[in-house]
């Protein structure tokens, strides 16, 4: 029963007899400056048994595998002349998330996937990153006060940040026999992240209008686990639409931080009265979180073209909190302050039920609804410094909704819709007050709902692969009530919060809030054609965008309305193989309208990209590359409205048998101009940022490509796995993946 959940995958289908042998390829370069850039891929094929492994070192802000180094990591041939399968890796598996500066990147990945015996398949990953990231940043922010004025944020930091994470993935199906079968799918992820950073900041109205100056130093030390394990059985019965499957799942985390604020803070009142803060504090936090989830899902056909499927999922998800809370005290971090220390219990347990009913006359068209009734309870308990309990019960329903159709070979229609709930995290719930930004101090909100979402997903498809014509159009849109918003509170004197907590003036309070009227749409649409008299395809898009975000300034109601725009133009070459080019150029448009009670503000951003990028090569193996691209950006803070050009430019040779060599000598950023801007539109603020970015450097890079197929062996290795059928002829030959075996 497809439940609309989907992951892009790629599926590299080998020819069925290249199953043994080795192919990838290694690099390794160096440059000006200490530059360098190192890494590749190799796989091993051998029957059903797949091994592929990567790694990448570099200092040149690679923070993750290019997609020629995961393509023998994520998709694999299939094997026993079935025409193709998929490995258990993803390109999930193997990245982390971008992040701004300059980041110096050890990352490494092995994927394993083999058949033991008849009935037996078993695959797994594991993938290690350690990244060290220096971030210098340059932010300007605009914030709505309480009496609908804007005042500005202006801030510089310097930060060194060294993380490293472990994940390990598995997958081990067992067929018991033509009817039964188990899966038991663990995964295991640890890591460790430790940073230090300089901050710089002023607030202010004007020239003369000061709020408040700081200067802070930080130390941040923080590890956690995260332990997943789903196990499920699945029955056919001798009717193949009637089926049983029962699972179970466990999750277990822990995540441990300890926090370092050493600051110097300035405040300046209404009256000229100047005020300093000096902190000097250790926070100490641990969260521990349990969560245990069973499954039972029944089918039933229903005439000939109908099923009824029966599902129960109840669940128990339980998390602790414990933040500390120490000053500096004769040399050492010792005195404790329970007015800043909490801990606390939150509990979530569900009760989840349905039925739904898939009509799926042929393959090329199904309709699918369903309703859910689900019932929470949300219990959150203080423990200290003082006991206090919330005890909340919810009943919602969840309908849900698919709908697939193929019109003809070339059109198809494809319609998603569901319902669902999402719970407050236990740092939301834990009332404490976090006081390790004096300047943005926030607290959480034990009374916090559930948040209810409608989301629905429209696409519809046209491709005509004889004239070379595709029309793309895709509708996202979603609507959120008791969405979890912030309600900031901008404070023009000193204030008191409980156990004599005191503010000073010109500092906010966050704290999280459920509102309604969150939404949000999206559409996109792209149309390619082409152009036979320059041998190219045309490329147009165009799409807009809609959000409201809701929110609360000092109790009073703010909205921000967001519309974005963007369109867009691109040539992509076909000529040959010895020229390749392709121009693009886009414009996004951002218009963001503030309004509460006493404001109506608009702000307009617009950013528009140019690029061009053009490969040549010879018969003899020489080549030439360049990647050229502008980037204007008007309607920003002082500053930062900028043009400029990035132009990456390389030489290089083929050589040795099959051109399974390449020496390439490359410079990055040509003209000395790049840079990194970004923006950012909340509620009640608007954020520009300028952080530091790679400079110009010049590389030699040196790559080989690996490409070893031979015969198969058509009986059994002796281990008790099969090795897979023998090839049809020799290991070479153009491959239907693109050429890379």
């Amino acid at each position: 029963m497809d439940d609309g959940n989907s992951v892009k995958a790629i599926n590299v289908v080998t020819k069925s007899g290249i199953k043994n042998g080795q192919f990838g390829r290694a690099y390794a370069g160096y440059g000006t400056d200490e530059r360098y850039a190192a890494g590749g891929n190799v796989s091993f094929f051998n029957g059903d048994r797949r091994v592929s492994i990567v790694a990448n070192l570099n200092n040149v802000n690679q923070q993750n595998f290019g997609s020629q180094d995961l393509l023998g990591v994520t998709g694999s041939g299939g094997g026993g002349g079935r025409g193709g399968g998929r490995m258990f890796g993803g390109s999930d598996n193997f990245t982390v998330g971008q992040q701004n500066g300059i980041s110096r990147t050890n990352a490494f990945g092995i994927n394993y996937n083999d058949k033991w015996g008849k009935n037996f398949t078993l695959s797994g990953s594991y993938f290690y990153n350690n990244s060290k990231l220096n971030t210098e940043s340059d932010i300007k922010a605009q914030i709505l006060d309480r009496s609908g004025k804007w005042y500005k944020d202006n801030s510089n930091s310097t930060s060194f940040t060294n993380n490293t994470n472990h994940r390990i993935n598995f997958r081990a199906e067992y067929k018991i026999d033509s009817n039964n079968s188990i899966f038991i799918i663990p995964s295991l992820s640890f890591q460790a992240n430790n940073a230090n950073g300089i901050s710089n900041g002023q607030t202010f109205y004007g020239a003369n209008d000061s709020l408040n100056t700081s200067m802070a130093n930080t130390i941040r030390g923080s590890s956690g686990y995260n332990i997943r394990n789903r196990v499920m059985f699945r029955h056919s019965f001798a009717n193949r639409r009637r089926s049983l499957s029962v699972g179970f799942n466990t999750t277990f985390t822990r995540n441990s931080s300890e926090n370092i604020l050493d600051g110097r803070y300035r405040f300046f009142d209404d009256m000229g009265n100047v005020t300093d803060s000096l902190p000097n504090q250790f926070y100490d936090n641990l969260t521990n979180g349990t969560n245990y989830e069973g499954n039972l899902t029944y089918t039933e056909p229903l005439g000939k073209s109908g099923m009824l499927q029966f599902e129960y999922n109840p669940s128990i998800q339980k998390n602790k909190a414990d933040q500390q809370t120490f000053h500096f005290d004769n040399g050492k971090y010792t005195a404790f302050d329970t007015s800043l220390s909490n801990k606390f219990d939150n509990t979530v347990t569900t009760q989840n039920g349905g039925i739904s009913y898939r009509y799926n006359p042929n393959r090329d068209n199904m309709l699918m609804f369903g309703l859910n009734f689900q019932n929470s309870n949300l219990q959150s308990d203080r423990i200290f410094p003082t006991v206090t309990n919330v005890d909340q019960s919810f009943f919602n329903l969840l309908p849900r909704l698919m709908f697939r159709k193929k019109f003809n070979s070339s059109n198809n229609l494809w319609i998603f819709y569901r319902a669902r709930v999402n719970f407050p995290s236990v740092t939301q719930l834990q009332d404490v007050v976090n006081l390790s930004d004096p300047l943005r101090v926030s607290m959480g909100n034990s009374l916090l709902k559930q948040a209810y979402t409608n989301f629905i997903s429209t696409r519809y498809s046209f491709a005509n692969s004889k004239s070379g014509k595709s029309f793309f159009a895709n509708l996202f849109a979603q609507t959120t009530s008791d969405y979890i918003s912030n309600a900031t509170y901008l404070l023009n004197a000193d204030s008191t919060l409980h156990n004599n907590i005191v503010l000073k003036a010109g500092s906010q309070l966050v704290k999280p809030v459920n509102l309604d009227g969150y939404k949000n749409i999206r559409t996109m649409f792209t149309y390619t054609f082409p152009v036979k008299f320059i041998k190219s395809n045309l490329s147009i898009n165009t799409g807009a965008g809609y959000s409201k975000m809701p929110s609360l300034t000092n109790n009073l109601p703010v909205t921000t309305n967001n519309y974005t725009y963007n369109a867009g133009v691109s040539i992509a070459s076909n000529i040959s193989e010895y020229v390749d080019f392709n121009v693009s150029y886009s414009a996004n448009f951002n218009n963001a309208t503030t309004k509460s009670a006493v404001i109506a503000s608009k702000n307009n951003f617009v950013n528009q990209t140019m690029g061009l990028q053009l490969n040549l090569l010879n018969k003899k193996g020489w080549f030439i590359q360049n990647d050229v691209s502008n980037q204007s950006y008007t309607g920003l803070s002082t500053g930062l409205n900028q043009s400029f050009w990035l132009w990456n430019a390389g030489i290089g040779k083929k050589f040795l048998k099959n051109n399974a060599a390449e020496l390439k000598l490359t410079v990055f950023d040509l003209l000395k101009q790049n840079q990194s801007i970004t923006r950012t539109v909340s509620a009640n603020y608007i954020e520009d940022a300028r952080y530091n970015v790679l400079e110009q450097y010049f590389m030699l890079t040196f790559t080989y490509n690996l490409k070893n197929f031979g015969k198969g062996k058509s009986k059994d290795s002796g281990d008790g796995r099969p090795m897979g059928m023998p090839p049809y002829g020799g290991g070479h030959g153009p491959s239907p993946a693109g050429g890379l075996f």
